[in-house]
């Protein structure tokens, strides 16, 4: 199931690469994306078996910061030597928020694994929930009239 959502993900986003569109369309579609990347990491969480729940979640929360600060750099360089073309926003814009919401979950799993004493992979699904939700909402701001 997960990589038939990753195969439409990524047709949609080709597809939506070469079309200009308007802002508000591609609100719309980015939004779109984003349900398809919530869905295909809530199937990536399901499973029982995660490499987080045999390590400290110390070292858990460590790897997340290290990647934090990889993922900003890697994002402010494509920031600024991308183009305005729409080609190089679709796709990385897909990428980009598929790493940032896997890194901000584990992070925040890790997180309050160590806080509580339990495995990590038993706050995953609840963080993932609260994280699509909350960005899911910020995705549609640009959508309110007046804004």
């Amino acid at each position: 199931m997960e990589k038939i959502i990753w195969l439409l993900m990524l047709i949609v986003a080709i597809v939506a690469s070469f079309v200009p569109l308007e802002p508000r369309v591609l609100s719309l579609l980015v939004f779109a994306l984003f349900v398809f990347i919530s869905v295909a990491l809530f199937q990536r969480f399901q499973r029982e078996d995660n490499w987080f729940d045999r390590v400290s979640p110390l070292v858990g929360v460590g790897v997340g910061i290290v990647a934090f600060i990889l993922y900003a750099l890697v994002f402010v360089a494509w920031f600024n030597s991308s183009n305005d073309a729409q080609v190089w926003q679709v796709i990385p814009q897909l990428i980009f928020m598929y790493v940032g919401i896997y890194l901000f979950v584990v992070t925040t799993a890790s997180f309050m694994a160590g806080a509580t004493r339990q495995k990590p992979s038993r706050f995953f699904r609840p963080v993932l929930i609260f994280t699509v939700f909350f960005y899911g909402a910020m995705l549609l701001l640009p959508l309110q009239p007046g804004l």
